[in-house]
């Protein structure tokens, strides 16, 4: 009796399928944060500053790219698109102030670096922030100069095919100062 080779393969093949599937168990959101951990909390933080740092750099990097091109292409009308989106409303100011600032120096490469992120609870209003050093270079890689910058963002929930994803907006690139204090009477 001569076994064929190829019934033996397909059947360790298929054993082996069986028994490499594990049951998955679906765990609540009220359990996740019943068994989480501080530990957990920071592994969260520290996730949200590298997606703000990468998100500023990307918003940087296109923003460089604008201002380094003719203004006037197709390629710089879809530059422009782009860096909108990055922003929770359509509006051009938070763009074009971010835009001349690039123009005026000069700048054609940027480096995000130090991004600490923080929150501030005003009312039922839960705002968040991150604070950065942004480095202008020229077209030698040279630094033009650094500033600390402040920005504020926003997390906003997205479900998307039975899960929930979060998608990042910039509320406002440069926050100074007297815009984070709130305004009230003055006695």
């Amino acid at each position: 009796m001569r076994i064929n080779k190829n019934l033996i393969f397909w059947f360790f093949t298929i054993a082996i399928g069986f028994l490499s599937c594990k049951k998955e168990e679906t765990i609540s959101d009220l359990e996740k944060l019943r068994k989480a951990t501080n530990s957990s909390i920071v592994d969260s933080a520290q996730a949200i500053a590298s997606i703000t740092q990468q998100k500023l750099q990307e918003l940087y990097d296109i923003s460089a790219l604008y201002t380094s091109g003719n203004k006037n292409t197709a390629l710089d009308s879809l530059n422009y698109k782009q860096i909108q989106g990055y922003f929770l409303t359509n509006d051009s100011t938070n763009v074009n102030t971010l835009l001349q600032e690039l123009d005026s120096l000069n700048v054609r490469y940027v480096k995000i670096k130090n991004v600490a992120i923080s929150s501030k609870i005003e009312g039922e209003d839960t705002l968040d922030f991150a604070d950065y050093t942004v480095e202008y270079k020229n077209n030698t890689q040279k630094t033009i100069a650094e500033f600390n910058k402040k920005s504020e963002y926003k997390l906003i929930k997205k479900p998307v095919k039975f899960k929930n994803e979060f998608k990042f907006y910039f509320v406002k690139i440069d926050v100074s100062e007297k815009d984070s204090i709130s305004s009230g009477v003055i006695k």
